[in-house]
């Protein structure tokens, strides 16, 4: 079936660019695009016409507003609180149900280790009490990542970010702690929120379990150039990514699907002169997996 599609794909790419995205069409897959995550069944054509506009369109934009408006066109009119509220059902709670949980055929904590590791840090850099320290997440969704944490360090500060206000609405709701703080902002302007809080100079772990996909390339780098200026900041991130653009591609980024990429992120931070303290490719799947069998998880901790 994929050499099927494969073929397909190559027949009717140009034909397709020329008829769908040089013309007033271009609006139709836009509309699909903004409602992608509605979508169950596409078929062969309007998934070839879907990949080229990912392609072809969206992956080359250069637009600062249209990027933006394109990616935040897909958490309106209800969208954003409906996924945060699915998450925070499905989340888990504690350590002890983190390690009850499987991906694929490896325990869960084995699969997202960016929890344990993250402890690990904490406990090795004696931080559990420390008042001075900031854990930011990047694109928290359902909040439930950041309490998860203040439940085993609750004398630390939080600060939840997110670029959807039906998402944060949800957060506030939810979360009532003192030291819990919301923030509304784009990767690439985390210096924002670091200024806001004015926490510059204080002890900064900052994370990321599955948003980063979500940044488009040029983006991604102007991220990275940011927290470079901040010498007391820990990066933490967990990425899904596809196993044959880690295993087969020289690209540093290409499409993954819908909004989403697979970056090759320790390249980004070698760029900018960030060090890597540890870099994991985890494959949680058999091969043989129907769905998820090109699926991995890209773990990254890096120091300023």
């Amino acid at each position: 079936m994929k050499i099927f599609k494969k073929i397909i794909h190559a027949v009717i790419k140009y034909p397709l660019i020329l008829i769908f995205l040089k013309t007033p069409l271009i609006n139709l897959l836009k509309k699909r695009f903004k409602f992608h995550r509605q979508i169950k069944n596409k078929n062969i054509i309007m998934s070839t016409l879907d990949g080229l506009f990912q392609k072809e369109y969206f992956n080359k934009l250069k637009s600062k507003e249209e990027i933006r408006d394109l990616t935040d066109s897909t958490l309106v009119f209800g969208e954003g609180r409906k996924w945060a509220q699915h998450y925070y059902d499905e989340h888990f709670q504690t350590l002890n149900e983190l390690k009850k949980r499987k991906i694929g055929l490896i325990p869960f904590d084995e699969a997202t280790l960016i929890y344990t590791k993250i402890i690990d840090y904490i406990k090795y850099n004696q931080l559990e009490k420390n008042k001075d320290v900031y854990i930011i997440q990047l694109g928290s969704s359902s909040g439930r990542d950041l309490e998860f944490f203040y439940k085993i360090y609750p004398e630390l500060n939080y600060i939840s970010t997110d670029v959807n206000d039906e998402i944060l609405d949800f957060q506030k709701e939810k979360y009532n702690y003192s030291n819990f703080n919301f923030f509304k902002c784009y990767a690439e302007d985390i210096d924002e929120c670091i200024n806001h809080f004015n926490i510059e100079n204080k002890v900064l772990i900052l994370f990321s379990s599955g948003s980063l996909q979500y940044v488009n390339p040029h983006y991604l780098k102007v991220f990275f150039n940011k927290i470079n200026k901040y010498d007391n900041l820990s990066l933490f991130l967990l990425e899904p990514t596809r196993l044959s653009f880690i295993d087969d591609s020289k690209k540093m980024s290409d499409n993954r699907g819908n909004i989403s990429f697979s970056h090759r992120y320790d390249e980004y931070v070698n760029e900018v002169k960030i060090k890597v303290i540890e870099k994991q490719i985890i494959r949680p799947y058999a091969k043989n997996t129907p769905i998820h069998n090109d699926t991995g998880h890209y773990y990254l901790h890096s120091e300023a």
